[in-house]
């Protein structure tokens, strides 16, 4: 952790966690975005080095990459000097934003190099300096694996829910990409909001798809198979009123959204229910 807080908290001090975000900020900036900048170079065009993940980082954003570039060299847009702006644009010193670079960085250089770079291990180099930048004196809330952030838990909440459900589900592709995408739109849902209803319409269905191949019933509706899966899971049938209250908790926020704020979980909501989510398909996992 950075030595300020170090000091601080030695010293019995309160740490604002608003600063504790802005110091992971200032470490990603200075040692990924910046550094990137530098490698890729801020030339853009058909010879340059960033054109391509500069392209892919404002796509992932669902911006236009022309219009930047239009913007920046509005100017002299048709002369032979074309420049991108900083990858800090996209992040714009938000902690949100942050976190999605970061991911975007890690989805390119997983699979791409820097032309001209020769380099081929950025994507360890992140993994190292997310760990430094999660190195805070309290929690950020997230943790990060596997190129991705995600809602924080026990450690070993996260393995037996998230990690060991997925792996679990290899067998099943379409079920997996139901939670994966599930878990995507969790981290996306830090810097939009509607996006937790996403989670919460993703997560069930992974349930509710598990659920009735587990069974094998005919009826593909959670709402007529979750008293069957509790008694097959032989668990008590106390749970059936919980399993009841994820189905209601579904349809108000997922299956049937509706309009105004009100009807957007909170971020509490949308994190306890793809946990428990987590939960139903480890149980029915076990079983498999």
């Amino acid at each position: 952790m950075s030595r300020i807080f170090d000091f601080n908290k030695r010293f019995g001090k309160t740490v604002d966690p608003e600063e504790v975000k802005h110091d992971f900020v200032n470490k990603i900036t200075h040692y990924l975005i910046e550094p990137l900048d530098e490698k890729a170079g801020l030339r853009y065009g058909e010879y340059s080095n960033s054109t391509e993940i500069f392209n892919f980082v404002a796509m992932e954003f669902n911006q236009n990459p022309t219009n930047i570039i239009y913007l920046h060299n509005r100017n002299h847009f048709y002369s032979d000097d074309i420049y991108r702006p900083s990858f800090k644009i996209f992040s714009d010193g938000v902690f949100e934003k942050t976190l999605i670079l970061v991911e975007i960085f890690y989805d390119y250089l997983s699979t791409h190099s820097i032309p001209g770079t020769g380099e081929k291990q950025w994507s360890e180099n992140i993994n190292k300096i997310v760990a430094y930048a999660l190195n805070q004196p309290v929690s950020l809330g997230i943790s990060w694996r596997d190129g991705k952030f995600y809602p924080e838990g026990a450690e070993e909440f996260d393995e037996k829910l998230i990690s060991d459900v997925l792996k679990w589900l290899e067998q099943k592709p379409k079920i997996q990409a139901l939670y994966k995408n599930a878990l995507d739109q969790y981290s996306q849902s830090l810097s939009d909001n509607i996006k937790r209803k996403d989670v919460m319409s993703n997560a069930f269905q992974a349930v509710e798809q598990l659920t009735q191949e587990y069974l094998k019933s005919p009826k593909p509706s959670f709402d007529n198979n979750f008293n069957s899966l509790v008694d097959k899971l032989v668990i008590d049938k106390e749970w059936k009123k919980i399993f009841n209250s994820y189905k209601e908790l579904s349809k108000e926020f997922g299956r049937h959204a509706g309009s105004g704020d009100s009807f957007i979980p909170t971020q509490e909501d949308t994190e306890a229910f793809l946990y428990l989510s987590g939960l139903i398909m480890r149980l029915i996992l076990e079983k498999v």
